[in-house]
Formats: C-alpha cells, structure tokens, sequence
C-alpha cells in the first residue's frame, strides 16, 4: 500500500475545508405530518423512489480485487461531460443494501445530475459481489474501503480531481472507521487520500454496542427478525459452502442482531466473540482522528440507533463550539433510521447529498 505525506499546502486546504464544513448550512428538515415517529419514518420510507434509474452518459462494472483474495464490484456512473476537475463520490450502502438500492439511485441520480461521477461499491456478499466472497461485510471492512479509494485514484489519476464519499448507516460506520483508522496510523494513507473529501456518513451505528442493547427491546422486534431474514437469505454460494457456516446453521437461528453476531458474524469475520467485534467495529473508538471534513448526520428518534451513541460528539460539540473542527455532528429533529421523508414526500437526505457534494467539491479544489 502507497503511503502519502501530506504537502503543507494540502494541509491548509483541509483547514479550509473545515472552515466550510462549520459554514455548511444543512437543509432544513420537516417531517411528513403523517410519519411523526422514528418508527413510521424508518419503515415507510424504505422504498421510496423504488422505479428511479440512474442517470449517466456511461455506466461500467469494476471489479476490485481485495487483500485476502475475495472481490467487490463497484457500479461507475459517469454523466455526460464529465470531467476529473468535477470529482467523484464513493457510495457505501447499508446492511441489507446493495448498489440498486432506491437511496443509492436517487443519490447517484442527484449528483449525476450535477456533472459528480460516482462510484455506488456492492459490499461483500452483497449485490454483483455476492458471487466473488467467500467472506462477509461488516462494520469494520475498513480495508475494503482503502481499496475501493486507491481503485478510484488509479482510474482517475489526476491531483486535481477530488474524491468525496457517502456511507448510510453501516457504509456510514465503514467510511467513518476508515478515516479514523487513517488518522491514527492504523492504516498508511492510501494512494489518493489527499484528494479525499468531503466525507457524509448517514444514520451510522457509531457505536455498535450500544446499537446492540437497543436492539435487545422487544420494542424492536421486527427489525431483529427482518434483519436476519435478510442476512441468512442473501448468504452467497462460496459463502455456504464454507464448512463452519455450514455448523452454524444447525444451531438454533438467532431471534436477535446480537446473537446473529455471536453465532455468524464475529466467527466468520475473525473476531473472538461479538463484544470483541462491536469494540473493534465500532469508529465512535477512533473517530477523534478524523483529519478528513466529514458531516456526520442523525435523527433523534433513530429506533436504531440510539442518540447516545454520539455522546462523545455531542459533549465536544458544547465545549468546542465556534471552534474550527473536521468533524460535525448534525442531529435532525425526526426522521428515524435514514428516513427523513418531508412533506412533499421526497427524502430529505437526497436534498442533503446533492447539496453537500456540491459544495464541498467545489471546497475541494481550490
């Protein structure tokens, strides 16, 4: 892996960038009169724009090929007169996501609309992937992200065209741990991590032992039972061939996200148990060194992620407030687990990415 120092220069432009992250005005957001509650928000609003296509001149398949040999494809729109000084997006989706995801599309056709290229990424065992992993996605797929990055940097080798990314929910947590983990060493900075910026991570489960305990409420029930529906379901075939995931799929199935991550997720990902994953997983542990201008956005009623799981980012934002930072936390009144479907039923985050992306793309290259 190429690792980059940062020029001086580069240095004061990401200085400027957290000026015009503070500047940002974020969108105003007013609930549908009818979706009140985090719950209504959540689920209603989970298919809209479910016909939409994406706009693009071009639309071409990249495989990227990952550390330990597995592979991931990622969907690359370009609009018609594109060129690198316009810039790219790197999509992440969340857990039962995938690249034709309606959220995907209707961001992909927001920003293609403003000559952005972008690059919607099928996580492991997800999408057009599923057939190349014989390993699972999960929150803390960080060097997934490093080589999706350095995958978009080779292709569009040019200095001046800047690289912004949007992660939902847990896409949200992986581009978060990713620039954390940059920050602080864990990872070398990756070829093109100086063109990288501006970051949007979306209702993103900050901290997944927290995440867990809520989900623990047989309030939550549904979204237990829904989630590892879909899980087992989209297992792909290199997956269940696997003798281990074989072995557990004659335990008893899970009735919760939390013994889903004992069972399957912390053995298959390498982890020694799910308390080892949450803690590992979880970029609330490294997001103080996030050197990247990143809007982290929420809701106060997310059912799914629970408010205090940005207890660290909102007692910062008390004590440092008018202080120039490359991290803000944006916590809407309403809208549920990336819901924010408004009056005029359109979503409010597609007003939000394009609004963002625009701007501090624009912030990126001078």
């Amino acid at each position: 892996m190429q690792t980059q120092r940062y020029s001086q220069e580069k240095i004061s432009q990401r200085d400027a960038s957290s000026q015009w992250l503070a500047d940002f005005e974020v969108p105003g957001f007013t609930p549908h009169r009818l979706l009140r509650t985090g719950h209504l928000q959540t689920l209603i609003s989970a298919r809209i724009g479910d016909s939409i296509r994406p706009f693009a001149s071009s639309h071409r398949r990249h495989q990227v090929t990952l550390p330990d040999g597995d592979a991931v494809v990622m969907h690359d729109d370009e609009p018609d007169g594109w060129t690198p000084e316009n810039g790219a997006v790197l999509m992440l989706h969340g857990i039962c996501g995938c690249h034709a995801a309606p959220y995907m599309i209707r961001f992909q056709r927001r920003l293609g609309q403003q000559g952005i290229r972008t690059f919607r990424l099928d996580m492991r065992g997800c999408g057009d992937s599923a057939s190349l992993c014989q390993s699972i996605t999960h929150a803390g797929r960080s060097e997934d992200v490093i080589s999706a990055i350095e995958f978009i940097a080779d292709l569009i080798d040019d200095t001046n065209s800047p690289i912004g990314a949007v992660g939902v929910s847990l896409g949200g947590n992986q581009l978060l741990l990713t620039a954390g983990r940059v920050g602080n060493g864990f990872h070398d900075a990756p070829k093109g991590w100086d063109r990288v910026g501006p970051v949007l991570a979306i209702a993103p489960p900050l901290d997944l032992q927290r995440c867990s305990d809520a989900m623990q409420s047989p309030a939550l029930r549904f979204y237990n039972w829904y989630f590892i529906t879909h899980l087992l379901r989209r297992a792909s075939p290199r997956l269940k061939s696997r003798d281990d995931y074989q072995q557990m799929l004659k335990l008893p199935r899970p009735r919760t996200l939390r013994k889903f991550d004992r069972t399957f997720t912390a053995p298959l990902a390498g982890f020694e148990n799910e308390q080892a994953y949450y803690r590992e997983s979880s970029a609330a542990s490294v997001v103080d060194h996030i050197e990247v201008p990143t809007l982290i956005v929420t809701a106060d009623d997310d059912p799914l992620v629970p408010i205090e799981s940005f207890e660290k980012l909102l007692e910062q934002g008390r004590h440092e407030k008018g202080q120039q930072s490359p991290v803000r936390l944006h916590v809407s009144r309403g809208g549920g687990h990336h819901g924010f479907l408004k009056r005029d039923r359109t979503s409010w985050t597609d007003d939000l990415v394009s609004e963002f992306f625009q701007e501090g793309l624009k912030r990126s290259r001078q």
